[in-house]
């Protein structure tokens, strides 16, 4: 009987000791520290982009709102559009929201929580150009995205059309104003902030032009924090349910309800999708 009991109290500690150590080896929780670095982008203007030494846009005020329902603040960080994804795998941010896509591909390395917000493709023109009206006016025009988006793949399977490649988004919006290209194209919502911005007041968004499929923008974060991904997720349906999504996005994008009656209908997530692309190993079909 004293044998008996003996070796259950070894079980016993036993358990305990394995259930202290996997405990140790979870990864302590992102917002317990009262900051949390987070990558976005520095020359979008409307969506994220450094103003002095300020970041603004849809994407910032985004981050803020979601990080203090959390209880804790965004220490923002400069993150090329092709190093997004590293940045998170390679532990230089906790988050990344930089107007980036859900993809299949993404999400088997990052989780996402999102979407935010959602988008086409569009193409932006220079103002007193008149040619390109449909999609079939981009045939033989010379038509500029920047790397590590998913707007150049696409581009580049449209028969016809002259793919010009470039780093940056302000490399392609340079190339248009100084006429070495005929137009840019990437997300509609990202074009209509350059062409809201007075800093490019010679560029429009040619309207009625989609281009593959809807964009979904997630919020990027390391692999092994679900939990964090299931409260960051939460914390963005309650955003999507109540007001504050639509002031702050007509605040931002004031451009797109200007151009689009119908735009909470193609810029708006539904909050019930949330689950479909959340905090998943692959997004959902």
């Amino acid at each position: 009987m004293t044998t008996r009991i003996t070796r259950t109290a070894a079980l016993l500690a036993l358990a305990a000791l394995t259930a202290t150590a996997c405990g140790t080896n979870q990864p302590p929780s992102l917002f317990t520290k009262g900051q949390v670095s987070v990558g976005v982008k520095s020359d979008q203007p409307g969506t994220s982009y450094l103003d002095g030494y300020d970041f603004n846009g849809f994407d910032i005020t985004v981050a803020r709102q979601l990080l203090k329902k959390l209880g804790t603040e965004p220490n923002f960080a400069a993150v090329p559009s092709e190093r997004r994804t590293t940045a998170v795998t390679e532990g230089r941010q906790d988050l990344v929201i930089a107007t980036f896509s859900i993809t299949d591909e993404r999400s088997a390395k990052v989780d996402f929580v999102g979407p935010y917000a959602t988008t086409p493709q569009g193409v932006m023109v220079r103002a007193d150009d008149h040619r390109i009206n449909n999609l079939s006016d981009l045939r033989g025009k010379s038509v500029c995205a920047w790397s590590g988006t998913t707007s150049g793949t696409a581009l580049q399977k449209i028969p016809g059309l002259v793919f010009s490649g470039k780093t940056t988004a302000d490399g392609c919006v340079r190339a248009l104003e100084n006429h070495q290209v005929d137009a840019v194209s990437t997300d509609t919502l990202i074009l209509y902030g350059f062409a809201q911005s007075k800093q490019y007041p010679n560029l429009k968004v040619v309207p009625g032009i989609d281009i593959d499929s809807t964009n979904r923008y997630g919020i990027a974060m390391p692999k092994g924090h679900r939990e964090d991904c299931y409260k960051l997720r939460d914390a963005l349906r309650d955003y999507l349910n109540s007001s504050d999504w639509k002031r702050d996005f007509t605040t931002e994008l004031h451009a797109v309800p200007d151009a689009d009656a119908h735009w909470e209908a193609h810029y708006k997530p539904n909050a019930d999708d949330l689950d479909k692309y959340s905090c998943r190993d692959k997004s959902a079909p």
